[in-house]
């Protein structure tokens, strides 16, 4: 099943994705608490889930709540929903001693009895536009031109089409693969491909849409822009597919179009190439990244490449928030203090809205804000949904919205959004379904998974959050060797040396020993994050100290402090008042 799809029980129809309840098209009204009970249960797919399952899920496994009378209640409310007899349910059943079970998912039956769907939204993938032109200075012009045609199609009318991702499409670049092949792995009803050709001295674009299931070519337009600029080259391009592609594009959406785009070309390309080097380290896990040290290299060239776009045009919204990103970026990533890199991020994100209100990705900056720097749970889930209403298909919204759902104890919710993310760019953002269940405590299914698949190619993102999964396992042999995964495809050779040797010398207990000297060592030299310590400390069992050292981050806001409440590493500490106190100040 499909964590967003609608399923059915009998005739009611659970739409998870718009997380709604009908029968027969009327809506019926099922409180937050029921309606999260009842996607769990939809989810397990007539498996047990137990109460314990049930109080971890939603709220958290605290063991301070009464929730007995809760689920009860909770229980007794989804049978009413599904018009059940309470006394002799058929479909969501008791397990006396056990927990409860939800039969009957997606019968025939039930399909047979139950509305007709509305039409279904095409997904579209936007292929690299090929150079035909046999001059190589022009292919990143391609490239752009590609990027910021998909990027303009994802922005339109998310009702009747769906973009996959550019870094997926650019995994496509020079590929020999059929469309048929391509539409069978990313489940693409349409693909566009682009070429650029020299015509005399003239550049021309070719444009075709190709229908994916019978490869028949839909539509087709041949370009010659009148313009020589590569931006005004887009534009051209770029709104003349939108009139194609959705019948039900008008003057608001040209107009959203022209405002994601500079007065000066020079901007834009500037800021494409500091995206380029942001999305390599925003698909990393901060804490392993400023665990090990991984060098800030990228997070520099991508912040020199947004502060040259806003320099050659001090009004694109779109450079406002590349630098957003990195400066609360390098504070995640253990760079630089809360206190000097968030204050700038906001900045710069209210410069962005400012510009332009109506840009996702300045309303995703903002709330990375709110949830990193103010601990604000309410203004950061408002910015999250504003960013998704305005591109539903954003991924890295959907990701750390994700992130702030399972904080909140919605886990059902937030781990949706973690596989909205994937699928919406299933190789940008391989790994998101593994960060979910990391951050959820599912680690046995994370390592039941990685163990039957095989080792394969996968990003450095997957063996971060293995190494995670296998040390809360007590499984220190695979979380030395994911480790070591991980560190190698960073190309940290020598780290990677280090942790093995340290292995080789005297097991787990060596290893994190020679973390913490690591850690001591480098704080000599440079700024690194209490909040390390504190973790390091939880891993070692030394209580004293990690109080100490969360007391210190605190005090410094530490942006992972937010993420407190899923982090294993504090699993064993989650009982004790004093934690409970930490929590309290952070505001949960």
């Amino acid at each position: 099943m499909e964590p967003t799809e609608p399923v059915w029980i009998a005739d009611v129809e659970l739409d998870i994705g718009r997380y709604a309840l009908r029968r027969g098209g009327e809506q019926i009204r099922l409180e937050r608490l029921p309606m999260e009970l009842l996607i769990l249960m939809a989810s397990r797919s007539g498996q047990l889930v137990t109460r314990a399952d049930i109080v971890r899920a939603l709220w958290g496994g605290n063991a301070y709540r009464q929730t007995d009378n809760s689920i009860n209640t909770a229980i007794r409310k989804i049978r009413i929903a599904l018009g059940e007899n309470p006394d002799a349910p058929r479909y969501l059943l008791t397990v006396k001693g056990k927990g409860y079970r939800l039969e009957g998912i997606g019968t025939a039956a039930a399909v047979e009895t139950a509305p007709a769907p509305s039409t279904a939204a095409a997904r579209l993938l936007v292929l690299p536009f090929g150079n035909q032109t046999g001059d190589t200075a022009l292919d990143s012009f391609c490239d752009a031109l590609a990027d910021e045609t998909s990027a303009n199609l994802g922005m339109l009318d998310a009702n009747r089409i769906l973009v996959v991702a550019r870094t997926t499409a650019a995994h496509y670049r020079n590929a020999k693969k059929s469309i048929a092949e391509i539409a069978f792995e990313l489940s693409v009803d349409y693909v566009l491909e682009g070429s650029l050709m020299r015509d005399g001295g003239r550049l021309r674009i070719l444009v075709q849409l190709i229908r994916c299931y019978d490869q028949v070519q839909v539509w087709r337009h041949a370009y010659e822009p009148v313009a020589k600029g590569a931006l005004d080259i887009q534009m051209e391009v770029g709104a003349a597919l939108a009139r194609e592609v959705s019948l039900a594009l008008g003057e608001q959406f040209q107009l959203r179009l022209a405002r994601r785009l500079p007065v000066d070309p020079r901007a834009h390309d500037a800021y494409l190439r500091g995206r380029y080097y942001w999305t390599r380290r925003v698909h990393f896990d901060a804490g392993f990244a400023a665990h090990h040290a991984l060098s800030d290299e990228d997070f520099i060239r991508a912040r020199g490449y947004f502060e040259e776009a806003v320099e050659h045009d001090p009004t694109y919204a779109l450079g406002y928030v590349g630098l957003s990103n990195v400066f609360g970026g390098t504070a995640a990533h253990g760079f630089y203090p809360s206190l000097q890199g968030y204050p700038r991020a906001r900045e710069t994100a209210l410069r962005a809205l400012e510009l332009d209100s109506s840009l996702p990705e300045a309303h995703q900056a903002l709330a990375g804000v709110h949830y990193f720097f103010d601990w604000d749970w309410r203004r950061a889930e408002e910015e999250f949904l504003e960013a998704l209403r305005l591109n539903p298909e954003h991924a890295e919204t959907s990701r750390l919205y994700a992130r702030l759902l399972l904080v909140l104890g919605r886990e059902a919710e937030g781990r949706a959004q973690f596989e909205r993310a994937e699928r919406a760019d299933p190789l940008g953002f391989e790994g998101s379904r593994i960060f979910g269940l990391v951050q959820s405590g599912r680690y046995e299914e994370v390592t039941r998974d990685y163990l039957s698949a095989g080792h394969g190619n996968r990003s450095p993102l997957v063996y971060q959050l293995l190494a995670i999964a296998f040390e809360v396992r007590g499984d220190y042999e695979r979380a030395v060797e994911a480790t070591v995964d991980a560190l190698t495809r960073c190309n940290e050779f020598t780290r990677a040396e280090s942790v093995r040797a340290a292995w080789d010398a005297g097991g787990y207990d060596r290893v994190l020993q020679w973390y913490l000297q690591d850690l001591q060592a480098r704080r000599q030299t440079r700024y690194t994050s209490p909040f390390l310590f504190a973790e390091l400390y939880a891993r070692l069992g030394q209580a004293d100290e990690m109080f100490r050292w969360l007391e210190v981050s605190l005090a410094e806001r530490s942006p992972r402090l937010c993420e407190l409440r899923t982090n294993p590493w504090f699993n064993h500490y989650r009982s004790l008042g004093k934690f409970r106190s930490v929590e309290k100040r952070i505001g949960y």
